[in-house]
């Protein structure tokens, strides 16, 4: 029996009628598409029946290789996962003695600032002008702000994000009084002026607020340098440490990275 299409002969109507169904040159000589093709993940190969593509899997070298990459990708992510962790228990572990540094550090901070020359008309009424021109914070403001966050931010660390919090939604509503207390003053949503040693209450409150934009930044940006991880891993470890700070920080934990950020905050807006 003979093909009216392509002109093959076959022995039976079956096999005729078989041919006819599935052979690729036969149904591009009468330009139909296969309603369905197994297409190899590896080689990109396709083919018409499941068995088939079931059958070239077991052979494709190519098929092989993509497994073999997909395995090592998710071993480097579980590796990323570990390290991460190792470095923050590190971190907790020697933060007693970056605390004892710090205090000397502050102590010498303060001894400078103090010998710097101030306006003889500093006083405390003048100190009282500059709390009252203060602008209430919000839970809406710290909120609307959050997407004024970057990456560039958070690359800089403790600096980066109180750059961040005096550019926009804490501009012009703080006031550092006591710099050796990092004591700070600031107005609640109903105008009433709250003190607030080491930022405790207001700093829990700013990192809540920009808790989730901080993540998707971090997450976006460490799946760009995983393309060069070998290169960058320094800089994957740096950002998830900033993202367990921050998290830390929304639930009121108060951790080195908190007494930086205290620090740039206050020595940026110091009116004693």
């Amino acid at each position: 029996m003979e093909c009216q299409y392509c002109k093959n002969v076959f022995s039976t109507n079956t096999s005729l009628t078989n041919h006819q169904r599935t052979a690729k040159y036969c149904l591009k000589l009468r330009d139909v598409k296969l309603e369905k093709l197994y297409t190899c993940d590896g080689c990109s190969k396709s083919f018409s029946r499941s068995y088939h593509l079931q059958r070239h899997q077991k052979q494709c070298k190519s098929n092989d290789r993509l497994y073999e990459l997909e395995s090592k990708l998710a071993q480097v992510e579980k590796d990323i996962e570990i390290y991460v962790k190792e470095i923050s228990q590190k971190n907790i572990v020697i933060q007693e003695q970056k605390e004892t540094i710090k205090e000397l550090q502050d102590k010498l901070e303060n001894i400078a600032i103090k010998a710097v020359s101030r306006p003889t008309n500093m006083t405390k009424n003048t100190q009282i002008n500059y709390i009252n021109q203060l602008k209430p914070v919000t839970d809406e403001i710290l909120l609307d702000n959050a997407q004024y966050l970057s990456i560039d931010h958070i690359m800089k660390g403790p600096k980066g994000y109180a750059q961040y919090a005096l550019e926009y939604p804490l501009k012009d509503r703080l006031l550092c009084v006591d710099y050796s207390r990092r004591k700070v003053k600031f107005k609640d949503k109903d105008g009433n002026v709250i003190t607030d040693p080491e930022m405790t209450g207001l700093a829990t409150k700013f990192f809540n607020s920009i808790k989730d934009k901080n993540q998707d930044l971090i997450l976006e940006c460490s799946e760009k340098l995983k393309e060069n991880f070998g290169d960058e891993i320094d800089t994957i470890v740096k950002i998830f440490d900033y993202k367990a700070a921050i998290d830390q920080g929304s639930d009121g934990v108060k951790s080195d990275f908190h007494y930086d950020f205290v620090k740039h905050m206050c020595s940026q807006t110091i009116k004693e």
